[in-house]
Order: structure tokens, then C-alpha cells, then sequence
């Protein structure tokens, strides 16, 4: 109509029908609320009337579920956290104890002992140390001279040794040398995940094949060979994984992301393949991670340290000999050097930025 105003239709501002005289209206029914729907209006605070119908005083729903326990439940939650603080206090007190008076060496005489990266550093003192206390060893490496000079010495020294080329970052070869391994000398009771590359530049310098390489290697190495061995020490409830992980696996740096991603990956699997042998009460079988600061054989890395004697760089032979020592009394963690661990644990509780600070200061 000219001359009429005409407001605009909005869904929440919608006139309510009127019942025209003389003719019936049919009202829409009103929605249900949660008390018709059976839902009991204790479990809704904001829903929630006293006795008498009033609202309740601000801060009441907060005390709606220790009022509505019964007494037994309250003391059986009392109780129940009593016993978590108790059995957190006994596990401290554990630790230290152990810290001063270490747990009994298991033996590895006449063990079968597999060690990836066989053939040079760290992997070839692994392997020539535990060949000593009397393990019968099992080299892989992808490098085959190395590898047959690596149970040379194992050799003359009177030791057991057996070689396999392989390359761990590929599947299939990996479970073809397995297969080999099992039918020709057996299954293995600790595998020795200690393959690992990297490269120290900036991330953007990396080209996709170095970095899948790095990947490949450290973390894909690690699960492809332990898949293949862990199904023996499941079934026998008995046996031990270990893998090489780094310092570099709980903090980040620059110049090392790919290698930092891959040692991440390390750690998580170890961490989470120990919880899912405890869930299945394998006992009998552990996982150990393993975190270097730096080992000597490394030379393009010359960290600047105000605390060198904190961040000790380990000689491969030392390192390899503090790794077996670790191994033997069933550590599930292990930092090289060892007064690392509480840093590196506090470290992860600290903001990032507090983080970069301390670590700014240490490095300056």
C-alpha cells in the first residue's frame, strides 16, 4: 500500500499469528525441553531448580557431584589417590636408588645380536664390544666392505659373526634378508637399530632426495626391521629392541630439520612401542631408546658450548660401551652423556621461549 511502511522479514524477528475471529487456528506445538525428554536436570547446572523452584546460588553445581556420592565412593576416591601419590613417591625414590646402586648386568653371552649400520663407528663398536662379552653377531649393512671388516675383527678376536648386505630403508629387501636370517642362524634376541644419515645445512638447501633419504633411513629403517623381528619376542614374551635415537630427537635445531624430524620419529616409536608392550603384558620385552649428544666420528659439527664438560662429545668406542652397559640393565631411555637426562626432561616443560633462551645462553 503507498504510503505504508513495510518492515523488512527477519527468521528472529517474525510476527506470532493472531487467531482470526470466527475460524480456528491450529498453534504449532511447543518443543520439548530436556526435563521432557528424560534427561535428569542435576546432570545441567544451568537447568538446575532447588525445592522450591528457584535458581540456585552461583557456584552450587560445582558441589553437585561429591554431594550426590555416597559415602563409601568418596573414601574409595580418596583412597585411590592416595595410592597413585604413594606409588609416584615409590617410583622417585626407585629412580634414585637405581641411579646409586645400578641394576644387575643382564648376560649376552651366546645371545643372538643384530646391529644395523654394522660397518663403521658406532655400529662397528657396538657390534665388536658385545661380540666380547660373548654375543653371537649379526651384521647388516649396506656397505659391504665395511661390513665384512667389521666381522673380520669380530673374527680374529674369536668371536661369532655373520654378514647381510642391506639396505633398511627398502621394504622388501629388508624382509628378504630377514627370512634369510631366520632360516639360516635364527631369530635374533636383541636387535640393534643403529643405521643413520644426515645432512648439516640449512633446510631449504636439502633436495627431496636427501631428504627422503634421511627419512628413509632413520625412521623407516627403524620400523621396516623391527617389524620383522619383534614377532618372535612377542611370542616368546622375551627379547630387546633398541634404536638409536639423538639428543636431536627432543629439541629442535637449525640446519638439521629433516634429521630432526626422522629422530622425533625415533622417539616416538620407541615410547609407543614400550607403552604397547606393556598393555599387553609383554614384559619380557624392551624397548630402548637411545639419545646421543654428539659422537667424535661427526666432524662438519663444532657446537660452541659455555658448559663443554656438560655436553661431553663421546668417542665412538665409549659411546658404544655406555650404550651396551645401558641396555644390559634394561634402561628404557638412555642419554649420552647420561647427566643430560634431567635437563633434557626439564627442558620439555618449559615454554618454547624459555627454551630458546637457556639454550641461546648455554650455546653463547
Amino acid at each position: 500500500m503507498v504510503g505504508s511502511r513495510q518492515r523488512a522479514y527477519s527468521p528472529c524477528s517474525a510476527p506470532v499469528p493472531r487467531p482470526l475471529r470466527g475460524k480456528s487456528f491450529l498453534y504449532a506445538a511447543p518443543q520439548p525441553t530436556l526435563d521432557d525428554l528424560g534427561y535428569d536436570s542435576g546432570l545441567h547446572p544451568f537447568r538446575e531448580r532447588t525445592p522450591d523452584g528457584t535458581p540456585p546460588t552461583p557456584g552450587r553445581h560445582l558441589q553437585l557431584l561429591p554431594a550426590k556420592m555416597k559415602g563409601w565412593e568418596l573414601i574409595a576416591l580418596l583412597a585411590g589417590f592416595l595410592i597413585l601419590n604413594l606409588k609416584a613417591i615409590f617410583l622417585l625414590i626407585l629412580d634414585f636408588y637405581y641411579l646409586i646402586f645400578p641394576p644387575q648386568e643382564k648376560s649376552l653371552q651366546g645371545q643372538l645380536v643384530l646391529v644395523t649400520g654394522a660397518g663403521q663407528n658406532m655400529g662397528r663398536e657396538l657390534s665388536v664390544q658385545m661380540a666380547r662379552l660373548g654375543a653371537r653377531m649379526i651384521l647388516l649393512d649396506i656397505n659391504e666392505k665395511g661390513n665384512e671388516e667389521t666381522a673380520k675383527i669380530i673374527q680374529d678376536g674369536g668371536g661369532e659373526a655373520h654378514t647381510f648386505t642391506c639396505d633398511v630403508s627398502d621394504q622388501e629387501t629388508v624382509a628378504y634378508v630377514a627370512s634369510k636370517i631366520k632360516r639360516e642362524i635364527g631369530h635374533p634376541g636383541y636387535v640393534f637399530n643403529n643405521a643413520g644419515t644426515y645432512e648439516y645445512k640449512p633446510f631449504l638447501s636439502h633436495t627431496p632426495e636427501e631428504i627422503k633419504r634421511i627419512i628413509n633411513v632413520n625412521l623407516f629403517g627403524n620400523l621396516w626391521v623391527t617389524q620383522e623381528f619383534l614377532g618372535h619376542m612377542v611370542q616368546n614374551n622375551c627379547g630387546h629392541i633398541v634404536s638409536i635415537s639423538s639428543v636431536l630427537g627432543y629439541i629442535g635445531r637449525n640446519n638439521v630439520v629433516p634429521y630432526c624430524a626422522s629422530k622425533f620419529g625415533v622417539k616416538g616409536m620407541t615410547e609407543a612401542l614400550a607403552e604397547e608392550m606393556r598393555m599387553e603384558r609383554r614384559s619380557g620385552v624392551r624397548v630402548t631408546a637411545v639419545h646421543p649428544f654428539l659422537v667424535s666420528n661427526i666432524n662438519d659439527v663444532k657446537p660452541n658450548l659455555k658448559f663443554p664438560w656438560l655436553f661431553e662429545v663421546l668417542e665412538s668406542s665409549d659411546a658404544a660401551a655406555r650404550i651396551i652397559r645401558g641396555v644390559r640393565r634394561n634402561q628404557e631411555e638412555l642419554f649420552l652423556p647420561e647427566k643430560l637426562k634431567p635437563f633434557m626432561v626439564f627442558s620439555k616443560a618449559l615454554p618454547r621461549k624459555l627454551r630458546r633462551l637457556f639454550g641461546d645462553y648455554m650455546e653463547s
